[in-house]
């Protein structure tokens, strides 16, 4: 009786290490399948957008537009190459960015395609993490916006960069550079001459949360869809301190448009409270032509963003007093937006 007992029990256990032994096999299968799974999926473009939504009240005329409607595709072709296209389709449709990079070192790295030019240190800011409905107006009209010269390419152009990042510390580089080579005639446009305008940009880090930062651009541009090219040069300095919580920006540019100078600056400051609210100030001047004081307007910003969802989705309101040194037509401009990113 014993030796059954014996037997069934040795019986009992050699099943019960064997469907261990299954289990553990199956187990190593499933978790090898999800590898395989998040490795194909990991080579799979990201696809993400954003969808602006604003209201504006300006000279008792108010309206509802559409102010961005972008589809933004990302991937990685290697360890070594990723790649990026960005399509805007409001108003209508346009190619915004569509570049190819080649990551080869922290500190030399080489970019080919459409894409923000690397000048000041607002205009590389997206619509997502921007704290004002609007750019600065020396943004927009020195950095290829409403470019006094006549660029509207939303601060991009085409051509080739080198970045990168020297001095590494734990999560930051205490210096970066990128110097690039464009056609210099906007987005989605072939350039009409052999030069080619120079841009460069280097930010300096002595602590994490501040930055000082250098641009310049040397080009030329046709002004008037003439043949012949006048000189467009700028040279910017800006300074950013951001700890999550407080942010304080300032930036000035001067500009060189043919004949014309022009130069403003701007200092916006904010501050971010339970993760979601964050009221923001901004001083804004810009003369368009130094030599004419009557060409100068001041705009002075208060404004309120509400993030619902972290950085995602989201609420921007901006009232802004404008003042022009040309006449006395003052006057206050509301402007409210949704935010939504996916």
């Amino acid at each position: 009786m014993k030796k059954h007992l014996f037997h069934l029990f040795a019986a009992t256990a050699v099943f019960i290490s064997s469907t261990g032994y299954c289990q553990a096999q199956e187990s190593d299968t499933l978790n090898q399948r999800i590898s395989k799974l998040e490795a194909v999926l990991a080579k799979l473009p990201k696809i993400s957008g954003l969808l602006n939504v604003r209201y504006q009240y300006d000279n008792d005329i108010s309206s509802f537009d559409i102010r961005r409607a972008r589809l933004d595709v990302r991937g990685d072709a290697s360890r070594w190459f990723d790649y990026r296209l960005q399509v805007e389709f409001a108003s209508s449709p346009k190619i915004l960015d569509a570049y190819i990079r080649a990551k080869i070192k922290p500190y030399f790295n080489v970019q080919f395609g459409q894409f923000k030019m690397p000048f000041s240190l607002e205009n590389p800011y997206s619509p997502m993490t921007l704290e004002c409905i609007d750019n600065a107006q020396i943004i927009s009209q020195l950095v290829g916006y409403e470019d006094v010269a006549g660029v509207r390419a939303n601060g991009r152009d085409i051509g080739m960069m080198f970045y990168g990042g020297l001095f590494q510390q734990d999560s930051y580089a205490v210096l970066e550079y990128n110097i690039g080579v464009f056609n210099g005639s906007g987005i989605n446009s072939r350039d009409h001459n052999t030069s080619k305008d120079v841009v460069a940009r280097i930010d300096v880090h002595p602590v994490k949360t501040l930055t000082l930062s250098a641009s310049g651009y040397v080009g030329e541009v046709r002004l008037n869809d003439s043949m012949k090219y006048e000189t467009r040069n700028r040279a910017g300095f800006g300074l950013r301190y951001d700890d999550k919580k407080w942010l304080f920006r300032s930036e000035y540019i001067y500009g060189l448009t043919s004949k014309t100078e022009s130069m403003g600056a701007y200092a916006v400051l904010a501050y971010t409270f339970i993760e979601k609210l964050q009221p923001v100030v901004r001083v804004d001047y810009f003369q368009r032509d130094i030599k004419r004081t009557a060409s100068t307007q001041i705009n002075y910003m208060a404004g309120l963003n509400y993030w619902i969802i972290k950085r995602n989705v989201g609420l921007q309101v901006n009232y802004t007093w404008q003042t022009f040194a040309s006449s006395n037509d003052n006057a206050g401009v509301l402007s409210a937006m949704a935010i939504f990113g996916f």
